[in-house]
């Protein structure tokens, strides 16, 4: 059985069930060995050491415990000494494995333990950008709880970074479960040219499998007062397992298409080269799922390849494209509106949305409507109604 026929076993169909608090949790990050966790929300510190090398975190609501641990151990020289060393101290049962992440050797386990009652969960440890020095992740639950639980404790340890150079790929744990497949040739018809790249065969499953374990999370803030946070959260992590995934074909278009842009707008290529992607989206077939308990989010890859998609794959789509070509761009989501749209930041005249935490602002870009950049329905017009949701590109 594959890495990832084992994962689906647990993780598909999975519902989280518990209730939340209002604890708030912002993202994790350490400056010294420069990893950071984008941790769904309602976490809390439970204990540190006073180094800063050692942080337990809980949940006030979901029996999951959280361990951050930093070895700088020159005896310990790999990630997978490292992270058996940390389970053999908890005299946990664990089998750790090796695979490449991040352009770099890290390790993984599932592991059961005794401590005050019988627990079970997932493990990783990675190399820091502090050399000698690796970070650890354990996430468990008790073991009688930890069905439900899985879901949400992938997902916080799936929100790993370790290089700021590598912010914009899969997940540690959905890069272990779904390995490389093999080339896949994608192509499409963008600005009157027909542009072919090359993906990977497993990315359509994987990327899937990304959005099935981020609902899971996301529909425990349904009723919420976090639903927002939430929200825009779920985005940002379908958006870092998707970047990556498609970049060969963004790279194959801006080389396709950025210079004749910049032969018809000399004073504003940009606004030409996003007009192409966002001519190239609205002409996608219209397809929502419609099945209960499943995400009704189309993948990116599933996109290229054609698959039926919504506003928000195509908005998220259109964010990666121009994000990768140094073209700030963000999501804006809309409960009341129920819709999403990509947002430029290209100056250029036209209908913006004013960023609050930088004071900067973007052009609307409707996605199921054959307009240009900067038009805006008037009955969607209210900015008070739109949600920004933005990407980090460090």
């Amino acid at each position: 059985m594959t890495r990832h026929h084992k994962l689906q076993t647990f993780f598909y169909i999975l519902i989280l069930t518990f209730s939340l608090t209002a604890a708030h949790a912002e993202i994790i990050s350490d400056n010294e060995f420069k990893y950071s966790l984008d941790i769904p929300e309602g976490y809390q510190v439970e204990n540190y050491t006073e180094d800063g090398m050692s942080h337990i975190f809980s949940h006030p609501n979901i029996p999951v415990t959280l361990v951050l641990k930093v070895y700088d151990d020159k005896s310990l020289n790999d990630s997978k000494n490292v992270l058996s060393t940390a389970l053999t101290k908890l005299s946990a049962n664990f089998d750790a494995d090796s695979f490449n992440w991040s352009n770099a050797q890290c390790a993984v386990s599932s592991f059961k333990m005794n401590l005050d009652q019988a627990y079970k969960g997932w493990a990783v440890a990675a190399p820091s950008q502090t050399k000698g020095a690796f970070i650890t992740v354990l996430c468990y639950a008790p073991e009688k709880q930890f069905d439900a639980c899985q879901q949400f404790i992938i997902s916080t340890i799936n929100s790993l970074c370790i290089n700021a150079d590598f912010y914009n790929v899969p997940g540690i744990i959905t890069s272990y479960a779904f390995p490389s497949e093999g080339k896949k040739t994608v192509s499409a018809a963008i600005g009157g040219k027909k542009i072919t790249a090359a993906t990977d065969s497993v990315d359509k499953d994987a990327a899937q499998f990304a959005i099935d374990l981020e609902y899971a999370v996301l529909t425990l803030y349904a009723n919420h007062n976090l639903w927002k946070e939430a929200w825009q959260r779920y985005y940002r992590m379908i958006y870092r397992d998707s970047y990556s995934r498609i970049l060969p074909f963004s790279d194959a278009v801006y080389k396709s298409l950025y210079t004749q842009a910049e032969k018809e707008n000399p004073q504003n290529a940009d606004i030409t080269y996003a007009q192409y992607l966002l001519s190239w989206v609205q002409t996608f077939n219209y397809a929502r799922n419609q099945k209960k308990d499943s995400s009704d989010f189309t993948s990116l890859p599933a996109t290229l390849l054609g698959d039926g998609n919504d506003c928000d794959s195509r908005s998220m789509l259109v964010a990666c494209m121009l994000n990768s070509v140094g073209i700030d761009t963000i999501m804006l989501i809309s409960r009341e509106y129920s819709h999403a749209m990509p947002a430029a930041g290209i100056e250029a005249p036209g209908q913006t949305y004013k960023l609050e935490e930088n004071g900067k602002e973007y052009l609307f870009g409707e996605t199921t409507a054959k307009i240009t950049w900067g038009m805006i329905a008037q009955n969607q017009s209210d900015r008070s109604k739109w949600i920004p949701v933005t990407f980090n590109h460090e």
